[in-house]
């Protein structure tokens, strides 16, 4: 690992709600030049083996990790898990648990939006992911193809997303067990996105509950915003962290390319596993 190389520690494959396979990310990826990336599907772990395969051909460290959702202070925040063990059997049984109630959660979604006038098969959502860990994503693009929404975005504006009229609120571990499995998996838990504005009593509690590091460099993050989170990191004596949080042409917006973490917060991030 060369500390002028490139990495992203933050990126998503079909498994959960992004667009590309596992083997066509890493290829991606290798295309501009990273060398160091993460695949962090939310609540799977099934893509890392595809895609470590092919970073060997194409050159490129893939390290594994998963995205977990959990709340604090009756906001929605995600736990990013990097250098997990894929096969430890606590992570296993939390992200099939995490999987399951995804499941339940589309049909909960599916009744409200019946109450709204608006027709979608829960089943049909559900099969189209694929065995993928479903979401909203996949309800917005069902929205989508019936005519209902004219894009993922407005889908998300009109029904989906927080406080809309069909928003249901999934189920989710605490901080606390989403940083423990991942400590016991051999990981470091990372912070993800924590906001577009500072709040250090936040991270704070968060680091409190487990998390030893934070993403500082995100897509929508100014290099203002960057240098405060990195501050704040090294104030807090956790690590930094950050990508892209790709999900290809499944989103409006593909980031791919767009974020590069130095390699040195990848050496200390990797010193703080475990």
């Amino acid at each position: 690992m060369t500390e002028d190389g490139r990495a992203d520690l933050h990126l998503h494959t079909c498994r959960s709600d992004g667009s590309y396979e596992p083997a066509e990310l890493v290829r991606r990826a290798a295309e501009l030049d990273f060398t160091v990336i993460a695949v962090t599907d939310h609540d799977s772990l099934s893509a890392f083996g595809e895609a470590s395969a092919e970073g060997k051909r194409s050159g490129v460290r893939v390290i594994s990790g998963v995205e977990l959702s959990t709340v604090y202070n009756n906001s929605e925040t995600h736990i990013v898990g990097l250098f997990v063990d894929p096969a430890n059997a606590d992570l296993v049984e939390l992200t099939a648990h995490a999987a399951s109630e995804r499941r339940r959660r589309i049909f909960r979604i599916a009744e409200r939006l019946a109450d709204l006038g608006v027709e979608i098969s829960a089943e049909e959502v559900i099969d189209a992911a694929a065995g993928a860990a479903v979401g909203r994503l996949h309800v917005a693009e069902a929205l989508v193809n019936q005519g209902a929404a004219g894009s993922v975005s407005e889908s998300f504006y009109r029904y989906l997303g927080d406080n809309r009229p069909a928003y249901v609120r999934k189920w989710s571990p605490t901080p606390e067990e989403c940083c423990r499995v991942i400590h016991g998996a051999g990981g470091v838990a990372v912070l993800g996105h924590p906001g577009d504005a500072v709040d250090p009593a936040r991270v704070e509690a968060l680091v409190r509950a487990g998390c030893r590091a934070l993403e500082a460099y995100y897509p929508i993050y100014s290099r203002t915003l960057t240098e405060a989170y990195v501050e704040l990191a090294e104030k807090l004596n956790v690590g930094v962290s950050g990508g892209s949080d790709c999900h290809g042409s499944r989103k409006d917006v593909t980031y791919l390319g767009t974020v590069s973490v130095p390699m040195t917060c990848v050496r200390d991030l990797e010193r703080r596993r475990g």
